[in-house]
């Protein structure tokens, strides 16, 4: 048996959960307590919930990424439907206080709250409004969407973009508000960005950008969208996509560091012994980037998943002592809207140049690469995998721009 004998994870969606599989792939055999706020399997697919889920071309039975079966030959303590309320560290343990009053001491305990939605500073309590973290969360908007008819998007970034493309699908009126000059500026710049822009505008989205909101307008149901050049937007369905907060404030008072999410070491070893994190609750040391960087992309959980579990059957549970694994793969996504997927690879910043190598923003086939310093950061592809695999190894480099003749 490892030198740990029980590992509570909190946390049981696909950050959670993954970790619990990669244990028991690793031949862990302790006990492993797993808490999820959901009350059914939260192991599932959450990149389909703004896209085929909204659409009706998939079905929540499709999106689970374990079954039943599955989970239960990982001899889990699995308490679903309860949430963390606070962590006591020190003496070597470590000990999570759950809200049904119990109290459970573990020699590792595994942060993987996610993120929650970020709310609005506007009141939006109205019938009509949305957001979309959770499988019941998709579920009860695209309910929403089969009847209605003006939908605004409160945000340009990736979900508030896959949300609108789906409802344009569903043939509904689609405005998306955001204050940024492009969708996903903050991520993509401007000419990537703008490549979003052309896409939605081609089929019929409207763009409300440069600007923001300074309010709902309605009654008990929401009928609009004020926003803060004066102009008010017909809505009768509103989906705020403002991007996530890390689920931390259970961890107060219990010693670990906590900034924007929760930081660890390129191992996702906190601060204080015993404890680690992972997934969009955690901001991991990153060498590309010198410095934390909080991940919320799907693929990069499984990554932090699998580092994790290294080192715990290990024993490598201290960040005073060797890892025996750590995290130094590049930053990776992608995004499907209207039939088309854009993938990166890199870690770009909105000022970065740009340098378009083949088509046109807004249309399939574009492949680009961005360069700071004369030097390569990330590379993008839309329908265009193959060119995305052959300057993947310039990013991974670093590679000087303009390549050596």
């Amino acid at each position: 048996m490892s030198r740990t004998e029980h590992v509570t994870i909190v946390g049981a969606s696909l950050g959670g959960m993954s970790l619990a599989q990669e244990l028991r792939r690793l031949g862990y055999d302790g006990r492993v307590t797993l808490i999820g706020a959901e009350r059914t399997r939260a192991h599932y697919d959450r990149t389909q919930l703004s896209k085929d889920l909204l659409t009706g071309r998939a079905e929540p039975e499709s999106l689970y990424l374990a079954t039943e079966d599955e989970i239960a030959g990982l001899a889990l303590d699995l308490r679903t439907g309860r949430r963390a309320t606070g962590l006591r560290t020190g003496e070597g343990s470590a000990t999570v206080t759950v809200d049904d009053g119990s109290s459970l001491a573990a020699d590792v305990v595994v942060i993987a709250t996610g993120s929650a939605a970020r709310r609005p500073r506007f009141p939006s309590d109205l019938q009509g409004v949305h957001c979309l973290r959770s499988l019941g969360d998709g579920l009860a908007l695209r309910a929403a969407l089969a009847d209605a008819k003006d939908v605004v998007v409160l945000g340009a970034g990736f979900i508030g973009c896959e949300v609108a493309a789906a409802a344009r699908e569903l043939g509904r009126k689609v405005t998306v508000v955001d204050v940024q000059p492009v969708p996903m500026h903050a991520v993509l710049g401007r000419v990537v960005g703008d490549h979003f822009t052309r896409l939605h505008r081609a089929r019929g989205t409207v763009f409300a950008l440069g600007t923001g909101v300074d309010g709902l307008v309605g009654d008990d149901q929401v009928r609009g969208v004020r926003l803060t050049d004066g102009r008010v937007l017909n809505a009768d369905l509103v989906v705020v996509g403002f991007g996530g907060v890390p689920e931390t404030g259970w961890l107060e008072g219990s010693g670990v560091a906590v900034d924007h999410g929760v930081l660890c070491d390129d191992a996702g070893r906190t601060d204080v012994p015993g404890v680690f994190a992972l997934g969009d609750a955690a901001r991991w040391y990153s060498p590309r980037h010198g410095g934390p960087v909080r991940s919320e992309h799907w693929n990069h959980v499984g990554l932090q998943a699998t580092v994790v579990a290294e080192n715990i059957v290990a024993g490598a549970v201290s960040n005073g002592s060797a890892a025996a694994a750590r995290l130094d793969e590049l930053p990776s996504f992608w995004t499907d809207q209207f039939g088309t997927r854009m993938q990166l690879v890199g870690a770009p910043a909105p000022d970065d140049r740009v340098h378009v190598l083949a088509g046109e923003p807004g249309e399939s086939g574009l492949v680009a690469v961005y360069t700071r310093d004369g030097r390569i950061t990330a590379a993008v592809a839309v329908d265009a995998p193959r060119a995305l695999v052959r300057h993947r190894a310039q990013v991974a480099a670093n590679a000087p721009w303009p390549p050596a003749p």
